[in-house]
């Protein structure tokens, strides 16, 4: 009886220990996230400013644009993916923290993710990458007078004007704005402005009409072509708020052009980032550089 019961025992933790790996391989990470703007202690560190609302994140298998399964911290429930500022802040959820349960899909050691982290008030973005449960700070950089990269994504849950929820600060210029095609949706296009109801907002201020045919980083078409009788630009995908073009054509006097504007957010026209999909299918990020004049 006594070795039936050792064996019972050891077949027990046999299958504990078989049981196992699928629960340990879900890791609870979190991290405070900070702002910096330049500002310096006494002792010579960073002067950062803890941010507890307005952040919105996506957490991606690394190397990848490919979304992570996520779930609550220390939870089972399921966290949408890219976190919203509503759950970023909920006391509940985020608590006003990067934080949730992840099982990474990082074959080497299942210890990664990567981030994105946008800030929603000025569009700061910051990728982290390979955060894993042993990162716990998340700094942005927000210092004036200096060209920011930031990004944000988008999906196809509309076919209306869609807002961000980035609004950039007044003083803001807006050098470019890059499509990155994630999900291809053929002939179809994707507009990027500044929300249409506001003053002086345009849905395809900055980019208009550009096709999600193929994946990867979409190109303008406004650029030089050889043509028979003469040289001609075709019809930009630039919008108004970036560039004035004229579409040409393969004829003389009519070769068309384009002329850089760039545009600044003065504070008394619109500042919300939006984009226009015309599809339910479709998906992607839009890269966008800028920086605060003052």
């Amino acid at each position: 009886m006594k070795k039936f019961k050792i064996l019972a025992l050891a077949l027990a933790l046999i299958a504990v220990f078989i049981a196992a790996p699928a629960q340990a391989a879900l890791q609870d990470m979190w991290a405070a996230v900070y702002k910096w703007d330049g500002g310096m202690n006494a002792d010579g560190t960073k002067k950062l400013t803890k941010v507890s609302t307005g952040i919105t994140y996506r957490v991606m298998a690394i190397d990848t644009a490919t979304a992570e399964t996520l779930y609550y911290y220390n939870g089972s429930t399921a966290l949408t993916n890219p976190v919203s500022t509503t759950n970023f802040a909920a006391t509940t959820v985020g608590n006003g923290l990067v934080r949730f349960r992840v099982d990474p899909t990082d074959a080497t050691n299942d210890r990664y993710v990567d981030l994105i982290v946008t800030d929603t008030a000025g569009g700061y973005s910051v990728f982290v990458e390979n955060f894993d449960k042993y990162t716990h700070t998340i700094v942005i950089d927000a210092r004036p007078n200096m060209v920011h990269q930031g990004t944000i994504w988008f999906g196809a849950s509309s076919t209306a004007e869609q807002n961000t929820g980035i609004t950039f600060a007044p003083n803001t210029f807006i050098h470019d704005v890059r499509v990155e095609v994630v999900t291809a949706a053929s002939a179809i296009t994707v507009d990027v402005g500044l929300l249409s109801t506001d003053t002086a907002g345009d849905a395809d201020g900055f980019r208009a009409g550009l096709l999600m045919t193929n994946t990867g980083y979409v190109a303008d078409t406004g650029v030089i072509t050889a043509g028979t009788t003469i040289d001609w630009t075709a019809a930009s995908t630039y919008g108004a708020l970036l560039y004035k073009s004229i579409a040409g054509s393969d004829a003389v006097a009519a070769g068309g052009g384009r002329s850089y504007l760039g545009h600044v957010v003065s504070g008394t026209n619109s500042g919300k980032l939006t984009y226009s999909l015309y599809s339910t299918s479709g998906a992607g990020f839009i890269h966008y550089w800028f920086n605060r004049i003052r």
